[in-house]
């Protein structure tokens, strides 16, 4: 084998080295998308079942003060709805900020730490 052969394999090595740190990053934020985005995918289905109530609502009811009632109700259950999605995505934020600093630690400063550590008794 040529040497520049060893050297492009030496350096596709080390480049398989060098990104996979950034591997687990990656696999974090694909995770982190989809679970945002399923969060926002239900909150959207309870916006739009909302609206639709309150929609039926004018239609349904004749009575204004039942209207009026049926639509007090319907406010506070929603209202209500949101405080616990609101609660939701800060538990998600709180869980993607733990991994991220998990990962952090793990993929990046303890890796790191070793070298500076073998580079130093190397050196010695």
């Amino acid at each position: 084998m040529s040497t520049f052969a060893k050297n492009l394999e030496k350096f596709a090595e080390l480049q398989k080295q060098g990104l996979e740190p950034v591997r687990g990053f990656t696999i974090h934020a694909v995770d982190a998308f989809e679970k945002l985005a399923r969060k926002n995918q239900a909150l959207y289905g309870d916006v739009v079942d909302y609206a639709v109530a309150q929609a039926r609502l004018a239609v349904e009811v004749v009575e204004p003060k039942e209207l009026f009632e049926r639509t007090i109700a319907s406010n506070k259950d929603f209202a209500e709805l949101l405080a616990g999605r609101v609660n939701e995505y800060v538990e998600l934020g709180k869980e993607l900020n733990d991994t991220s600093n998990n990962l952090f630690e793990e993929e990046i400063v303890k890796p790191a730490k070793e070298a500076a550590e073998a580079a130093s008794k190397k050196a010695a």
